[in-house]
């Protein structure tokens, strides 16, 4: 494990900051590699998966589980219809809906990328017991609480 820079000892919040950097950056790397070879990049491949996942969706709904804007989603969602992964459908009751789904080839794709992803992260995730996991997890959804609460106005 890498030493902790001594100007981060003692800040146990900038030494976590430092932890979830590199973390972040070691998932976007390897899976990066991972899908790389297909011609995607980690965002697209999430919206596939998001899309493998759901069946359909829309846009809106995508912007709510990957962390990018709507202009974002939009420019990946016209990426990956042209790639011919992705196909658009409007509803017929309300012609402003436009629905998502995969096509055959980007079901194809989807699943046999996510193959590679998974065995990517299941290196990263050995000798991590569950428990250990466990016990991360927990604390950053306190430490996410606890922002959502102070985000709250007070109390009168």
């Amino acid at each position: 494990m890498p030493e902790t820079p001594s100007r981060l000892e003692g800040e146990p919040l900038a030494e976590l900051a430092a932890c979830l950097d590199g973390l972040v950056n070691v998932v976007d790397k390897g899976t990066a590699a991972e899908v790389g070879p297909y011609d995607l990049i980690p965002l697209e491949f999430n919206l596939l998966r998001v899309c493998l996942e759901r069946g359909e969706c829309t846009a809106t709904q995508l912007a709510e589980v990957l962390p990018v804007d709507a202009s974002r989603i939009s420019r990946v969602v016209n990426r990956l219809v042209e790639m011919d992964l992705l196909r658009r459908r409007r509803l017929r009751d309300d012609r402003r809906v436009v629905m998502l789904s995969l096509t055959d080839e980007g079901t194809e794709l989807t699943e046999q990328v996510h193959e590679r992803v998974q065995v990517y992260e299941a290196r990263l995730m050995e000798g991590v017991t569950d428990e250990a996991m466990r016990v991360f997890l927990d604390t950053a959804f306190k430490i996410i609480s606890n922002y959502d609460a102070m985000q709250e106005p007070p109390e009168e």
